[in-house]
């Protein structure tokens, strides 16, 4: 009968309701989540970081050969400096080696 398949048709199944109940709860998840992330980087403020850089020659065998090279805190290559845009940076540099240094930055951004 007519009346039966109208009825039939707008009724969803409990698999269907389920799925789509799943579906907006999955949603819901995904815009409180990018709402908390975005409150996340709204939140921050700004620090001051300090970082202390030694330059001093040392002296490096690589390969069974004895060189001395400029280090950074008797690192080479020199230390990871870490900060976040907005960040103040102090770096004070002591140059302890008897020629003028440069120092030349990576993966700023």
């Amino acid at each position: 009968s007519l009346e039966r398949s109208l009825s039939l048709l707008s009724l969803p199944s409990p698999m269907i309701m389920e799925t789509m109940q799943l579906s907006i709860i999955a949603l819901i998840s995904i815009a409180c989540l990018m709402m908390s992330c975005s409150m996340v980087h709204a939140t921050y403020t700004s620090i001051t970081r300090h970082y202390k850089f030694d330059i001093k020659m040392q002296n490096v065998t690589r390969l069974c050969s004895t060189k001395s090279i400029v280090t950074v805190n008797g690192q080479f290559p020199g230390p990871r400096v870490v900060a976040r845009e907005g960040d103040r940076l102090v770096i004070k540099v002591a140059n302890h080696v008897q020629n003028n240094i440069t120092i030349h930055w990576h993966g700023i951004r």
